[in-house]
């Protein structure tokens, strides 16, 4: 959108969290609380965002990088209207800029478009965002007067006995033509019972300057819930897991126990796939159609093809293939691409492979930094051996139709050729050619009568 920018308030020291880690930073299941409203700005088209930052700044700019966002790092504590004033020097007259405070992070993008738009279309200099809830938080109330149009916000603890009777709240979401918002900031003060600089009292000053000011009430007011306590953490959590299982059931995923599968926002599945309780599926994964996954599964930022098996095991930055098995108890650790038909299974851990089509590695193996063709078999107990004394990691290739014995060990830089086999009990150091066996095992000695004399 242009001119259209967006300033987060993530500067709180959230002391109600009772934490070392700045409140933005704790996690809603996968990802931090501000990721949501960063994302949520981003995808409603603000490119433009700056990120107000304060108690322990440093570590929310390491988080994001300060090449994702513009950092106005607030020295004191002195209120959200104090916190905007910090960006004034980013904002030109002729902008559009949304407010939105950064524990929020069930605000969507529909929502935030929706709310430019409000302003846009009803040719408002400032607007604020409201909702009613079935219980009133501790939130401002919204005053109107008698035609309903916006009179003022009241802070809570401000706020007298009538305007304690009002249900409808203020959110902390708020848009302001620049011009009105820089000339509002001359005229902030701290008169009130926090001694602060309330954002709240920008709207009131727009209308006295002759300025128009709408309020765009949200239907959905789970979409504003805020986070000031590890229980307002929790609640947030559910109502996000919840709202994501109803898409994805609502799409054609079966869900076996709801309430006991986890999944993140950015998650794609296709239809007729089946997911057993006690999984987690998180970050951006993309799961086809007809899987069974579970249960007490865990895949993370992965691409699962179609009619997967995953039983019981963990798959990280990885992709399967269509029709393959994983586990039960797999480990697919990061840069693992298992290819179709072929099988990983109990107890077997593939890091940074290539593993080819119809190639079964049942059980009870390693295989990292390797390429492994089609149509292999590798045997119980095998390892790929791939760091050397100077901490170099180096690569085995196992090429089509290879065979690879029980409790071998293979040395990298390792070719099994098309067709080698490893016998079993053997350590490998050394090419293995085309059709060739290679054997490693030392003579069998067996000593007669060895307990004779003993006790």
């Amino acid at each position: 959108m242009n001119n259209v920018k967006a300033i987060i308030l993530a500067g709180g020291k959230g002391t109600r969290m009772k934490s070392e880690l700045p409140k933005v930073l704790h996690k809603v299941y996968d990802r931090c609380i501000i990721d949501y409203v960063y994302d949520s700005c981003k995808q409603a088209g603000i490119d433009d965002i700056s990120i107000v930052v304060g108690h322990k700044y440093e570590k929310v700019i390491e988080h994001f990088g300060k090449e994702n966002a513009k950092f106005f790092i607030q020295e004191e504590q002195l209120g959200t209207g104090h916190a905007v004033m910090q960006v004034k020097d980013n904002i030109k007259e002729n902008d559009l800029v949304i407010v939105i405070n950064g524990d929020m992070p069930l605000i969507s993008s529909f929502t935030i478009k929706s709310f430019v738009s409000f302003l846009q279309l009803g040719n408002f200099d400032g607007a604020l965002a409201s909702a009613v809830f079935d219980k009133t938080p501790s939130y401002g109330r919204i005053v109107r007067d008698n035609e309903g149009n916006f009179s003022k916000i009241v802070e809570q603890k401000d706020c007298n006995e009538d305007e304690l009777e009002i249900e409808e709240v203020n959110i902390g979401l708020y848009s302001f033509k620049g011009k009105h918002l820089l000339d509002s900031f001359s005229k902030l003060n701290n008169n009130n019972a926090q001694k602060e600089y309330y954002i709240t009292d920008i709207p009131y000053y727009i209308m006295n300057d002759g300025g128009k000011v709408g309020v765009y009430m949200l239907q959905d007011s789970d979409e504003t819930q805020g986070i000031n306590s590890r229980s307002d953490l929790s609640v947030v959590t559910n109502t996000l897991l919840h709202n994501t299982r109803e898409i994805h059931m609502d799409n054609g995923v079966t869900l076996i126990d709801p309430s006991n599968t986890y999944i993140s926002l950015d998650v794609e599945i296709g239809k007729d796939t089946i997911i057993y309780p006690g999984t987690n599926i998180q970050g951006r994964t993309k799961i086809g159609e007809g899987c069974i996954i579970g249960p007490n599964s865990t895949i993370v930022c992965s691409e699962i093809g179609n009619y997967v098996i995953v039983e019981t095991s963990k798959i990280a930055y990885s992709k399967i293939a269509d029709n393959a098995i994983i586990g039960p108890f797999a480990h697919i650790r990061p840069k693992s691409n298992i290819g179709e038909f072929s099988k990983v299974g109990s107890f077997v851990e593939t890091k940074n492979v290539n593993i080819g089509t119809n190639t079964k590695v049942p059980h009870l193996s390693y295989i990292g930094d390797s390429d492994v063709g089609n149509n292999v078999e590798i045997a119980c107990g095998v390892i790929t051996s791939n760091m050397n004394t100077k901490w170099e990691k180096n690569r085995t290739i196992i090429k089509d139709n290879a065979f690879i014995g029980c409790n071998s060990v293979l040395i990298a830089p390792i070719t099994i050729e098309e067709f080698g086999a490893i016998g079993a009990g053997s350590t490998i150091s050394k090419d293995v050619p085309s059709k060739a066996l290679a054997l490693t095992r030392s003579e069998l000695k067996i000593k007669e009568n060895y307990y004779e004399g003993r006790k």
